[in-house]
């Protein structure tokens, strides 16, 4: 994903306007799989008690230089800081940089993460359904591998997901997936609207556990644990051996 034009760029300027006590007016979520959400800036402020328990894990489990991947407005980034950690915060959206800079953050990149190659990191972070930025499932090998090429030796990745097939399982248990199907059904298409800010459709990966396990084997990751959220959402922790 390259970097967001401020016109396209509804969660920037949702956040941005939160920081500067403009409220009211939710995030307009809409996908092609689902009936339309709204989403309120101030989530992207909570602090670590307003968490998920996934969140909170993987946070405490930070070490070394990290990397914050999809930083928002900054609310893991500006944890780690004032826990005397190291972090770089990246994201596409300009606004939310802006809004992370503001906050008190100064190591705040605005770009796409495969734009990085430069630095390397002890903590990989993808909070938020943060391995979603894969985009698709052949999209995450490219991501875990290129991720794997940013971590120092020893170094971990953090990442959190939420397991789709909920949505097509009916009150029997029983799914109805079509597993001759060439699209992953965990592969959904977003489009994000504020105010009259609309942003452009673009794809977005859920991953199953397993899946993303067996993903990050077959390149070298170990998987050193999974922690399981409270509504078919986890976070799993994997290392370079």
């Amino acid at each position: 994903m390259s970097v967001l034009k401020k016109h396209q760029d509804p969660i920037g300027k949702a956040v941005y306007d939160y920081f500067h006590g403009i409220t009211g007016d939710q995030i307009l979520v809409r996908t092609d799989i689902a009936e339309d959400e709204t989403l309120s800036p101030a989530y992207f402020f909570r602090s670590y008690e307003q968490m998920p328990v996934q969140e909170q894990e993987a946070l405490k489990r930070c070490k070394g230089k990290i990397l914050d991947i999809g930083a928002g407005a900054g609310a893991h980034s500006i944890w780690l800081k004032e826990h005397g950690m190291e972090v770089t915060s990246v994201d596409i959206s300009p606004l939310s940089c802006e809004t992370m800079r503001l906050r008190g953050l100064s190591d705040v990149l605005c770009g796409n993460i495969y734009s990085l190659s430069e630095k390397k990191y002890d903590t990989i972070l993808l909070l938020m359904n943060g391995a979603g930025v894969a985009q698709t499932l052949p999209g995450l090998n490219v991501l875990l591998n290129h991720l794997k090429n940013l971590l120092n030796p020893c170094g971990r990745i953090l990442a959190d997901s939420s397991d789709l097939l909920y949505l097509f399982t009916d009150e029997n248990g029983e799914s109805w997936v079509d597993i001759a199907s060439d699209t992953y059904y965990g592969e959904m298409e977003y489009q994000l609207s504020y105010k009259n800010v609309k942003g452009k459709k673009f794809p977005w990966l859920f991953v199953d556990p397993e899946t993303l396990c067996e993903y990050a084997e077959k390149i070298g990751f170990t998987v050193v644990d999974t922690v399981k959220g409270v509504h078919y959402d986890y976070l799993v922790e994997l290392a370079i051996p």
